[in-house]
C-alpha cells in the first residue's frame, strides 16, 4: 500500500510474523482489565528464536539514532533548526549475571488497553511471547502511574524472570528499583525513567518527533501566528518529551504565539471538547495546530466542522481514522508516526536479556513520516479507523478476516 517518495522516509521498526494474531485481539477481545494474565506457547523450538533476532548491538543503534537526527527532517522537507540531537548514551550492556534457563516468565507492566494504539501495542507484544514460548504475567495500568506502582509491585512478587515495563510516569522509579535491586532485569519500553537500572530502552527518540512536528508548523505559517498545542497525558514520559521538543523548536520563533497548552489523554472525545472551548474562546484567530497524536486530531477536526469554521493545518500521527477525516475535509498536516508493534522489540529484548546475550541500552524505533501530499500512500479507506498505518506486516486478506479491513 505504501507507494515511493523522494520527500518521504518510511522503515518498518520490526517485520513481524507474530502481528497474524496480534490484531485479531484489537478488534475483537474485550479484555480491558489490568489484572495479570498469563499466555504460553506449546513449542520449545521457537525460544530459540532471539539467537537469530536478538536487538541490534549498541553500534548500530547509535548509528540509527544519528541518522534518524540527520535524515527525518528532510522527510518533511525542513532542516534542523539548531536542536542538539539527543544523547541517548548507548553501550553496549553484558546481561551475563541475568542467564537462566528457559522456558521464561516475563511481566509486562503496560499502559492497558486505553485506546486502538495501546490495545495493539499489547497485542503484539503478547503474539510474540506465544511465538517465543515466553510465559506473560500482564498488568495494564489503565494510564493511571499509581495503579502502575502497585502493578510493579505485585510482578516482583510473583517472581517472574524480566519485567518490560511503558512508564506511566516517575512514580515507578522506586519499585523499579526494588525490582533490579532483586536481579530482575528491567526493559523501559516506550518511555523514560529517570534511573539507571534499567537493561536496555526500547523506543522512539520522542523529543524528535515533537520537534519535528513544531519545525512543520513554524513553516507551514511563516514562522509567525497563533497555535494551540495538545499534547497526550499529562505525566506520562512519552507525551511529556514530545512536549519538550516542541517547546524547544518554538522557543527558536518569537513571532509565534502559544495560545494555550491542553492535554487531551490521546482521546478523540477529550480532543474534541477541548477543542471546542478553544474555539469558543479564540475563533477563528488559531493558524495551526501542534498535535502528538492522531488521537486528539479526529476530535479537531470534527469540532471545527461542527463551528463551521475552516481547519488549521496540524500535526498528527499516521492513524488510519485520522487519514480518512483529513483526506474527506482537505486537512494539511504532517504526521510523525510511532508504530505500536515495536513492543515486540522489547519482548525480544527481555529474552536476549535472560539468555545473557548482549543487548543495547537503547534501540531506537524507525518511524513513517508524511505529510498531506502523501495521504493516498497510506490512507486505508476500506480499513477501520482503529488501524495505524502503515500495516504492511498484515496481508489484505488476513486484515480481512480481522476485520481491520
Amino acid at each position: 500500500m505504501i507507494g515511493s517518495s523522494k520527500r518521504r522516509r518510511v522503515v518498518g521498526a520490526i517485520s513481524l510474523l507474530a502481528a497474524t494474531s496480534l490484531v485479531l485481539a484489537a478488534c475483537s477481545s474485550g479484555d480491558s482489565t489490568s489484572s495479570s494474565e498469563e499466555t504460553s506457547a506449546a513449542t520449545s523450538d521457537s525460544a530459540t528464536e532471539t539467537a537469530e533476532e536478538a536487538p541490534a548491538e549498541a553500534a548500530e543503534s547509535s548509528n540509527e539514532l544519528t541518522t534518524a537526527w540527520e535524515q527525518d527532517w528532510a522527510a518533511l522537507g525542513l532542516a534542523n533548526p539548531g536542536l542538539t540531537p539527543t544523547d541517548a548514551g548507548i553501550v553496549e550492556v553484558d546481561t551475563a549475571q541475568y542467564a537462566k534457563e528457559g522456558p521464561f516468565t516475563i511481566g509486562f507492566a503496560s499502559q492497558g488497553p486505553t485506546n486502538s494504539w495501546a490495545v495493539i501495542y499489547d497485542e503484539t507484544l503478547k503474539a510474540r511471547a506465544a511465538e517465543l514460548g515466553v510465559t506473560i504475567e500482564y498488568a495494564g495500568a489503565d494510564g493511571k502511574e499509581d495503579k502502575q506502582v502497585n502493578d510493579i509491585n505485585d510482578l516482583v512478587a510473583k517472581g517472574v524472570d524480566a519485567i518490560v515495563v511503558t512508564p506511566m510516569g516517575p512514580g515507578i522509579k522506586a519499585p523499579l528499583e526494588r525490582a533490579a535491586a532483586a536481579g530482575i532485569p528491567i526493559i523501559l519500553c516506550t518511555g523514560t525513567v529517570d534511573t539507571t537500572v534499567n537493561v536496555s530502552r526500547v523506543d522512539r527518540d520522542n523529543r524528535l518527533n515533537g520537534a519535528l512536528g513544531a519545525e512543520w508548523v513554524a513553516k507551514k505559517i511563516g514562522g509567525a501566528g497563533k497555535i494551540v498545542m495538545l499534547p497526550g497525558i499529562a505525566g506520562v514520559p512519552t507525551a511529556e518529551s514530545r512536549l519538550v521538543g516542541a517547546n524547544e523548536v518554538f522557543a527558536l520563533y518569537p513571532d509565534i504565539e502559544i495560545l494555550d497548552t491542553q492535554y487531551t489523554n490521546w482521546s478523540p472525545t477529550e480532543g474534541k471538547t477541548i477543542t471546542e472551548q478553544l474555539i469558543s474562546k479564540f475563533g477563528d484567530s488559531i493558524d495551526a495546530i501542534w498535535s502528538d497524536s492522531g488521537l486528539q486530531d479526529i476530535g479537531v477536526i470534527q469540532a471545527y466542522n461542527e463551528a463551521g469554521l475552516a481547519i488549521p493545518p496540524m500535526t498528527a500521527e499516521p492513524l488510519n481514522g485520522f487519514l480518512k477525516l483529513a483526506k474527506e475535509n482537505n486537512v494539511e498536516f504532517a504526521a510523525i508516526g510511532y508504530p505500536p508493534t515495536h513492543s515486540a522489540d522489547c519482548l525480544n529484548t527481555a529474552v536476549a536479556a535472560l539468555e545473557g546475550k548482549p543487548v543495547s541500552s537503547f534501540v531506537n524505533v524507525n518511524v513513517p513520516i508524511f505529510t498531506n501530499e502523501e495521504i493516498d500512500d497510506y490512507v486505508r479507506m476500506d480499513c477501520s479507523d482503529d488501524l495505524w498505518i502503515p500495516a504492511e506486516a498484515l496481508s489484505d486478506e488476513l486484515l480481512a478476516s480481522l476485520k481491520l479491513c
